[in-house]
């Protein structure tokens, strides 16, 4: 499963690598003990690539304007979001029960990184969440949110957010 992680990020690509990656073991801490999960940065001078047992997630650095530039201009007319940097992020199928509840600690520490913009969509390109200007909103209109986006499993982003039909929204 494909998703696709827009954010607002003010400081060097090479410190957000480090950032992603301390932020990623943060989260496996206790799986990197017990020898359950592994985390390895396979960056290099064109892509920013950390992979762990349960997904990866990586940043084209090659024509890294162009290409961001796109989005960039989606991202606000299609969300109303300023971001400058594009992650994706692929699950491993056979594990995405467990890397999704990662990857929502993850965004949470994402979340409190900073206070700019951010949207997350999953292979449909259809946000599942969004923070602008400092406000984190929760898509309300998804047929799989029963699991996916339940309460209990919102609370692993620790930070405060509401719900919003984004559908709704975009029709007025």
């Amino acid at each position: 499963m494909d998703f696709r992680l827009s954010i607002g990020f003010d400081l060097p690509r090479e410190s957000l690598r480090k950032l992603l990656y301390d932020m990623i073991c943060e989260v496996f801490f206790v799986e990197l003990i017990d020898y359950e999960a592994e985390v390895r940065d396979r960056s290099d001078n064109k892509e920013v690539s950390i992979r762990c047992t349960y997904f990866s997630i990586s940043i084209d650095l090659d024509n890294e304007d162009e290409y961001l530039e796109r989005f960039r201009e989606m991202n606000f007319e299609a969300y109303g979001v300023t971001t400058n940097v594009l992650i994706s992020i692929q699950f491993i199928t056979s594990t995405f029960d467990i890397g999704w509840l990662k990857m929502l600690e993850l965004i949470g520490k994402i979340l409190r990184m900073n206070n700019l913009d951010l949207v997350i969509e999953d292979h449909t390109s259809y946000p599942l969440l969004k923070r602008i200007k400092g406000r984190l909103i929760i898509n309300s209109n998804l047929d799989y949110r029963t699991w996916y986006l339940t309460q209990e499993n919102l609370e692993l982003l620790n930070y405060p957010y509401e719900e919003e039909d984004f559908l709704k929204n975009s029709e007025e």
